[in-house]
């Protein structure tokens, strides 16, 4: 019987890769144990290590192995609650795995001790350089002939991971087939499309909130808030960033040229470039800069409470950037009294 290591630790951007490692574990272990692996998955913000270690230790009970995937670990910082990973270390069931993620690249170190050096990875996201590259040899395995300015646009759609990569461009192969131009992109995005992180976007820019609550309902279901956030933190960060240089008097004309050269990143198509100026014109600056606040802290408290505070914090999230437009945020208006606040570890600017 193969042997397996009894803790690793997985950290890092690159979900995707994160994901493949995980499942040919997986694979491996199911060809070991068969029907009879146990298999777990739980949030380091929602069962505690010793709840974790409990299953490791008794679930073999009921079946000859057992595998669990414990994520989010980021979010265990003190000593005294990563005690029981570390004595479990020190004596780990023989048929029991245990995979520690997280999306950080560091994490407490003695969650590091746990799994031992040789048990931890650390999976990056690609350069961007890196990325047209992966996705143009995607699509040539598939046989797909696509123009290289569809590609820069494609790109602007989809989280820096392989993971949404793939999935998108089988969405978009499936929606235009073999040949595919600037055009098909442009109008994939669009009107192909499901609900997205774009068409979340593009009800901020419109500032329909209903809408906004509507598209944000459906994208829970397959995404995790925090995920849902990142990707309209991204949009939003550009949008701050085209603010910046309009204040600094960057004519409308060069304003793409410059925040390419800023940025790194082209906006090509152009329904992009008119819902940013649309944007740009319906956020002034400041609000911009205040929202980008509001942003992060809403990041910083859905990393940190259980799950089943994330749906009204991303609820409270879009009204305070749609309605009050990031003004609510403490740091833009010092005085204001906080609106809403989550009592947790966490000081939080109020939504």
């Amino acid at each position: 019987m193969p042997s397996f290591p009894p803790i690793l630790l997985h950290l890092g951007p690159e979900e995707g890769e994160k994901l493949s490692a995980f499942r040919e574990l997986r694979a491996a272990l199911r060809k070991v144990h068969g029907e009879e692996l146990e298999e777990h998955s739980y949030y380091a913000f929602d069962t505690p290590p010793d709840k974790v270690v409990d299953l490791l230790q008794n679930g073999s009970l009921f079946g000859s192995g057992v595998l669990v995937r414990y994520r989010a670990v980021e979010n265990l910082k003190r000593r005294e609650e990563i005690a029981p990973l570390l004595r479990y270390a020190a004596n780990p069931v023989s048929t029991a795995v245990l995979v520690m993620e997280s999306s950080e690249t560091t994490v407490q170190g003695d969650l590091k001790k746990a799994a031992g050096a040789q048990n931890t990875r650390i999976f990056w996201e690609m350069f961007e350089n890196q990325k047209q590259g992966w996705l143009s040899g995607y699509f040539r395995r598939h046989e797909v002939q696509i123009e290289p300015e569809g590609i820069e646009l494609f790109l602007e759609l989809v989280e820096n991971n392989t993971l949404d990569l793939r999935q998108e461009a089988d969405r978009l192969i499936g929606f235009v087939g073999k040949r595919i131009t600037l055009e098909d992109v442009d109008q994939y995005i669009y009107h192909a499309r499901e609900e997205s992180i774009f068409t979340l976007y593009d009800a901020v820019v419109a500032q329909d909130l209903e809408h906004a609550l509507d598209i944000t309902e459906k994208l829970v279901v397959t995404s995790e808030p925090v995920q849902i956030l990142l990707g309209l933190s991204w949009q939003l960060e550009r949008l701050y960033t085209l603010q910046i240089l309009r204040s600094g008097g960057i004519p409308e004309a060069r304003l793409f040229d410059e925040l390419a050269q800023r940025s790194g990143q082209r906006v090509a198509g152009k329904r992009l470039q008119k819902s940013l100026l649309l944007a740009a014109r319906r956020y002034a600056l400041e609000e911009c800069a205040a929202i980008r606040i509001l942003t992060s802290d809403t990041d910083a408290l859905l990393r940190t409470v259980p799950v089943s505070f994330h749906r009204g914090i991303l609820q409270q999230y879009l009204y305070s950037i749609i309605i009050r437009k990031g003004s609510w945020s403490v740091a833009a208006t010092p005085g204001r009294k906080r609106p809403w606040e989550y009592p947790g570890r966490v000081p939080f600017r109020g939504v």
